[in-house]
């Protein structure tokens, strides 16, 4: 295809999802789920103007801007913070990890009766999307304890569902050729990828971090904003480079990195670096949603019928349960415990990512099975997602970006 063409679908893209945003601000609804819409509408499953064979095209950027995203999510994890709710963090995250695939496990077997198909769809029910709910909290600004909840549990989530992946998709085709498991293929390997991710990341933003304090600091304020700019985007495209050059996690090597950064830098220099990465992201976050909704083909849940209805059903029930049970056991506050679940619900890049991996291992008909629910899946929570986020943040009373504006 040529070039040209994609630059001009690029400015549709951009164009028609900053409409559909601001209009689903218009109604109090989050701005990424008008993004998503907008995809979905303009993609070539309902009025094709962008055409089916562009899509391949758009992938580095999104993976740019997912990788822009786990930097920022990693930012967020501040130590002294996290050590005060480490315990309650690791609990929730492994707590509705394991209600979560345990009902769409269980779910799934009794409607199905097959045992391969609980095993990869309960695989591939844990992750959350990490890009939604950044963008939501950043959006209306929240503030509070389900916000400092969300962000960590978030992170450590992919890490989890990435294990779990990883030894029930192989248990699955394992079951659908009859072949033996392989422990190596089934957990060594996946654990190897999340070691090395994270030792990358940690060696990137202990880098980002010295260079900060003994070089970037000493420069005026205007110029540090723009050097923390060039470096974290170097340095973010470098770390997807190394995750799709040697398989490793698009996710955890620039989440770590933005993690062991902002414990080496002071408050100032975070909300410099900080926006500098938010002003230059705008256009390519409304890029990002947009795009994602344009792989989405409302016809898939008509093809994936009753299984799809119950795998959402219990995906749901179990993110929103499982976040409330293992809260309620560390004792979290009342907001906590009832709202954090909805952070939860978004689901995918992490997903679709899992869902390539193991529709390159099946037969194409089981293939066709779990590609029709998952990607229905996706459909209905990344639309939803953001607007039952909004609205826990809300009755949470964690927003801010109302406050702001009326006091302006």
């Amino acid at each position: 295809m040529d070039i040209y063409t994609i630059l001009l679908y690029l400015s549709i893209i951009l164009l028609i999802g900053f409409l559909f945003g601001k209009l689903m601000e218009q109604l109090s609804l989050p701005d990424v789920t008008g993004y998503i819409i907008a995809g979905v509408l303009i993609g070539p499953y309902v009025l094709n103007i962008v055409d089916l064979e562009a899509l391949p095209y758009f992938d580095i950027i999104t993976k740019i801007v997912l990788g822009i995203i786990a930097f920022q999510i990693g930012t967020e994890l501040f130590l002294p913070i996290i050590k005060k709710s480490a315990s309650s963090i690791i609990v929730i995250t492994l707590v509705h990890a394991m209600i979560t695939l345990a009902l769409v496990f269980g779910g799934i077997y009794l409607l199905t009766g097959e045992l391969w198909l609980a095993f990869a769809l309960g695989g591939l029910a844990v992750a959350s999307a990490p890009a939604p709910v950044m963008q939501v909290i950043k959006k209306l600004r929240a503030k509070g304890p389900v916000k400092l909840t969300a962000i960590p549990v978030v992170g450590l989530l992919d890490v989890v569902a990435v294990i779990i992946f990883a030894l029930f998709s192989s248990i699955a085709v394992s079951l659908v050729e009859g072949t033996e498991i392989s422990l190596h293929t089934a957990l060594l390997f996946p654990l190897f990828e999340i070691f090395v991710s994270i030792g990358i990341g940690v060696f990137f933003g202990t880098v980002l971090g010295l260079s900060s304090n003994f070089i970037i600091e000493r420069l005026h304020k205007q110029e540090r904003y723009i050097i923390y700019l060039v470096l974290s985007l170097s340095f973010i495209m470098g770390a997807v480079w190394l995750a799709h050059r040697y398989h490793l996690s698009l996710i955890l090597i620039p989440l770590s990195m933005g993690m062991t950064f902002t414990n080496f830098v002071n408050k100032e220099t975070f909300k410099i670096q900080n926006a500098a990465l938010s002003n230059f992201g705008g256009p390519f976050v409304i890029l990002f949603f947009t795009i994602a909704g344009l792989s989405l083909s409302p016809m898939t849940m008509a093809q994936a019928g009753l299984i799809a209805l119950v795998f959402i059903v219990l995906r749901f029930t179990g993110k929103i349960s499982g976040a409330f049970i293992g809260s309620t056991i560390t004792g979290c506050p009342q907001t906590v415990r009832k709202y954090t679940g909805f952070a939860l619900l978004p689901q995918a890049g992490v997903t679709i990512g899992m869902l390539v991996a193991i529709s390159a291992a099946l037969p194409p008909e089981e293939t066709q099975i779990v590609q029709a629910v998952t990607l229905s899946s996706i459909l209905v929570f990344q639309v939803i997602g953001p607007i039952l986020m909004q609205w826990g943040l809300g009755k949470a009373g964690e927003i801010r970006a109302h406050k702001v504006k009326d006091h302006a």
